[in-house]
């Protein structure tokens, strides 16, 4: 079988699986991605992700009745499996209380804010009946893995390392999404800690897929055109998943100064941080990331620190204030495109095909 054949055959075993038409699933960029998003991008062929790591049952719930009003296509509902260690509530409380000067300067709420529990959202989503759910930060229990067992719902699952391959194999995952050290946003790191999950996105395909078998795997990271798309499908992965390209789209939930801020980005503008969010996340850093490593505060791990954060965030987004604001942004983002998702879509479709052969 020719390497052409083995492309497609791998890529035929994903798409059937997920009932789309081409091999492109969106990333769930909290922040970023909108219910037109993930419509657009299932209406032109691939999976939409909808984030619902931080949203509470009843706004999973709108959430998904918006982006079911745009199409009848299949897409996905994303959930942020709860931690192993639990946030420091001293180191979260000590973040909280030294912000408060500018949370006067913002008119922010004084208030940690409280992130819905995984069963709330778990929930919501299994009532909703969504045809594919994938986690970030770890596999799913096996009495969540159960449930959707029962419903037919597919599951997927991110990983950073071989390992952690191994282990969303065993928790039932049908689809493995291998991010690379390229990609932006939040690292899934979960059974080896971050400083052994730094793995580039060629060197972790291979032995991924080996280890995953007969379930496919997705590459993840840097994936900015058709040319990084079929270099990653060479190695194994039977599609791509891809962020940082929609970026700067026009259904992309970033503000205008936030997109024209991306455009001047290369490859050595994101940095790899934990003060946003509590957990290493490649982002554009920017005033307060650094004002906070600056005053040597502790980082409360995920979710505490972006409790003792989310207030501000809120208001800075609400005022256009970018200098305080992280962007998940990947490696590649230079590549980012101002057009439609429809056309980043039909672009990223045309050339695969072309090049592949079609």
């Amino acid at each position: 079988m020719s390497l052409q054949q083995q492309i497609r055959e791998r890529a035929n075993a994903l798409t059937s699986l997920l009932s789309i038409q081409y091999p492109i699933i969106a990333a769930p960029m909290m922040g970023v991605t909108t219910s037109a998003m993930v419509a657009a991008v299932s209406n032109a062929g691939g999976l939409g992700s909808l984030p619902c790591g931080v949203m509470t049952g009843d706004a999973i719930t709108k959430a998904i009745a918006e982006v079911r009003a745009l199409t009848d296509k299949p897409f996905a509902v994303n959930l942020r499996v709860p931690p192993r260690q639990e946030p420091t509530l001293e180191a979260t409380q000590t973040i909280f209380d030294a912000l408060e000067p500018l949370r006067d300067e913002l008119g922010a709420k004084h208030e940690l804010a409280t992130i819905p529990s995984f069963e709330e959202q778990f929930e919501a989503v299994l009532a909703s009946d969504v045809p594919v759910v994938s986690f970030s930060f770890g596999g799913p229990r096996e009495v969540f893995a159960e449930a959707l067992e029962a419903k037919g719902t597919i599951m997927m699952g991110s990983v950073n390392s071989t390992r952690e391959a191994k282990v969303m194999k065993v928790a039932g995952c049908q689809v493995i999404v291998a991010q690379g050290w390229e990609a932006g946003g939040p690292r899934q790191y979960f059974e080896n800690p971050h400083e052994a999950s730094q793995i580039g996105l060629m060197a972790l395909l291979p032995p991924a897929v080996r280890v995953a078998q007969n379930v496919p795997v997705v590459a993840a990271g840097a994936i900015m055109s058709a040319q990084a798309m079929l270099a990653s499908m060479m190695l194994g992965a039977s599609g791509v998943q891809i962020g940082s390209l929609l970026l700067r789209s026009h259904e992309s939930a970033l503000w205008e100064a936030a997109k024209a801020q991306i455009a001047w980005a290369d490859d050595a503008t994101t940095r790899v941080v934990d003060r946003g969010t509590g957990r290493m996340t490649r982002v554009l850093e920017t005033g307060l990331s650094q004002a906070l490593a600056d005053a040597e505060l502790p980082t409360s791990p995920y979710p505490g620190q972006l409790a003792a954060l989310r207030s501000i965030y809120e208001a800075a987004a609400a005022q256009n204030r970018i200098d305080l604001l992280e962007i998940p942004l990947g490696q590649g983002a230079q590549g980012a495109k101002a057009l439609s998702t429809a056309a980043i879509m039909a672009d990223l479709v045309e050339q695969y095909e072309q090049l592949l052969g079609e």
